[in-house]
């Protein structure tokens, strides 16, 4: 196998003729009416760019939150009595700190769930 990178395949683009004006059309137009085809309004780029991120972007519902595990909620609890004991100056009695911290958690998790 070689190393070259190799190019993909080329394709030859064709045009297609343009009437000459000198040609006659084959119906008769209104007197109003211009030869030429109508004009299709393209989306820009940014247009493009736009629709394509609203598309990407657009808010989908966010799934329930499941219930932690275990040692999810211990940590939790932990983080939250840590804090209470902290605020105390570490006077406070560490069992009243985990039950008021288990209580705060469970009550936040409740309310994540409804």
């Amino acid at each position: 196998m070689s190393s070259k990178r190799k190019t993909p395949a080329r394709t030859k683009t064709t045009k297609v003729p343009t009437p000459v004006a000198s040609e006659k059309p084959s119906a008769v137009q209104p007197k109003g009416a211009s030869s030429a085809p109508a004009a299709v309004e393209m989306p820009s780029a940014s247009a493009e760019l736009a629709a394509e991120r609203a598309r990407v972007e657009a808010p989908k519902a966010a799934p329930r939150p499941s219930r932690p595990s275990h040692d999810e909620r211990h940590r939790l609890i932990a983080k939250v009595a840590y804090g209470y004991a902290e605020r105390a100056g570490f006077r406070n009695n560490p069992v009243d700190d985990w039950l008021n911290a288990e209580r705060e958690v469970d009550a936040r998790l409740e309310r994540l769930a409804s």
